[in-house]
């Protein structure tokens, strides 16, 4: 890849504070935290700019903002397609694959846009190099899901008789059931739920949307869940149902870790993950002919363009549509 000529230059302009890029995202992290952005989207925003900082610094690139262009940031995307080595510091990853994810690369270049805007729009840069830089090509995969074998399968293998291997269990059945975001269920509280009426309340402060939603319960799974807290009650007090601690939530890396060897253990292929249940469940609920306006309201999309994504019910359903309605079928 060809270097850039300007990025190792020292400035002629005094290299003050407020010149590093990395005072500017903190200036930028505080008008978010102004604004109400949820705390998880504030640290997916810490996240991703601590990838762009990897990136500096790998390339021996320098921090002030006169040196970070458009062609650095166009360089930057290059080397998120082409020479990105993921898992690299994963010793239990055999296999090195080299390339990010499209849909991680536009993740991660909507929050320097982000940031660069905000920052323009508050006078606090004088350019903004990210204005004309686009998102890179992201094919419109069908979304993946668990079959009703795979997911027996999973909660087969985790042990009911241990206190983190029931919660696990719990937590899984909880979000298949609620089709909740893992964020939005391990922050769930006490308060939260009303177990007389079958429902919870996702709070507008944990949900992606910051719109409280009304999300359904079933009988079955809130008996689990009063079991839970039962068990909660022996080592601790807590406000929270998924709880580790009296003042501590289940921390959602440590959930997803032990998803994937669960799914090692029922032999199942597909990269199991907490969203994968959201896919799997929203899609049972169109094939079982339930309606698009109220799947909506449950996974708390303001538009259809998300929840139509589910239509890919193809898979089965006109499979199955085209046995009984085929022409084909009444030619002899």
């Amino acid at each position: 890849m060809k270097k850039r000529r300007n990025t190792k230059i020292i400035s002629s302009q005094t290299n003050t504070e407020e010149n590093d890029i990395r005072y500017q995202f903190r200036q930028f992290i505080s008008i978010k935290s102004s604004e109400g952005i949820s705390e998880g989207t504030l640290h997916q925003y810490k996240e991703n700019f601590r990838f762009f900082c990897e990136y500096l610094i790998l390339k021996k690139y320098s921090f002030f903002l006169e040196t970070i262009n458009t062609e650095l940031f166009r360089e930057w995307i290059m080397y998120m397609q082409f020479e990105h080595i993921r898992f690299k510091d994963i010793k239990t990853r055999e296999i090195k694959e080299i390339r990010l994810k499209p849909s991680t690369i536009n993740t991660r270049i909507k929050t320097m846009k982000v940031m660069f805007n905000t920052l323009y729009q508050n006078q606090l840069v004088t350019t903004n190099p990210l204005q004309h830089i686009k998102k890179v090509n992201e094919p419109e995969e069908l979304i993946q899901v668990l079959s009703e074998k795979e997911i027996n399968a999973l909660i087969s293998v985790m042990d009911k008789d241990t206190y983190t291997t029931f919660r696990d269990y719990v937590l899984t059945v909880f979000l298949l059931d609620t089709m909740l975001r893992v964020s939005e269920a391990i922050t769930l509280k006490k308060a939260d739920m009303n177990k007389e009426e079958g429902f919870l309340i996702v709070r507008a402060s944990v949900a992606k949307n910051r719109k409280a939603r009304t999300v359904p319960v079933s009988k079955k799974v809130i008996t689990l869940l009063n079991q839970l807290m039962k068990e909660n009650e022996y080592g601790f007090h807590s406000e929270f149902i998924f709880a580790v601690s009296e003042y501590s939530f289940y921390n959602r890396h440590n959930y997803n870790q032990r998803l994937k060897e669960y799914a090692k253990l029922a032999n199942i292929e597909k990269n199991v993950h907490p969203h994968l249940f959201r896919h799997t469940s929203a899609t049972k609920w169109l094939e079982n002919g339930g309606g698009l306006e109220e799947l909506r309201l449950i996974l708390g999309h303001s538009k259809y363009d998300m929840v139509k994504r589910y239509a890919h019910i193809a898979d089965n359903s006109i499979i199955t549509a085209s046995k009984k309605y085929s022409l084909m079928n009444d030619t002899t």
